[in-house]
């Protein structure tokens, strides 16, 4: 490969990678905007999906602050395998939570929306794999 192919391939990859972050980021936006804005539909999330019972509309309200600060790190491009990492371990669980919507068989409600969540989980686990290679628009980096 010439020098000029490298320096396409790698500009490629950088944008490749950004944009993958940014994808990412929009998935969790939504999630987070919702725990925020509409924090009762959080609150039956995460009591029909997670079986996590007695959170307060402030207590999702204070998450989803929290959360939007993570996400915004994370789409900042810093501390990566910890940002990065928890991305993956939040999303896993959030992927994994519905199963019975993957379980036609047994008569539960299907979803195709839900199948959507593995796409997601590689791109989640490609963007870890490849932190060193991602560094487009990371913050304070030139």
């Amino acid at each position: 490969m010439s020098v000029s192919n490298e320096s396409g391939y790698q500009s490629r990859l950088e944008l490749s990678l950004f944009l993958l972050r940014l994808g990412v980021f929009v998935v969790m936006l939504a999630w987070t905007v919702d725990k925020i804005v509409n924090p009762l539909h959080a609150i039956e999330i995460f009591q029909n999906f997670y079986f996590i019972q007695g959170i307060s509309e402030g207590g999702m309200i204070t998450l989803g602050v929290i959360e939007l600060v993570f996400i915004l790190v994370f789409l900042a491009g810093l501390w990566k395998p910890y940002t990065y990492g928890l991305i993956i371990l939040l999303h896993t669980i959030s992927a994994i939570a519905p199963w019975e919507k993957y379980t036609v068989e047994l008569g539960a409600t299907y979803s195709m929306l839900y199948y959507a969540d593995w796409s997601m989980l590689a791109a989640c686990i490609t963007l870890y794999v490849l932190r060193d290679l991602d560094v487009k628009f990371i913050l304070g980096q030139k």
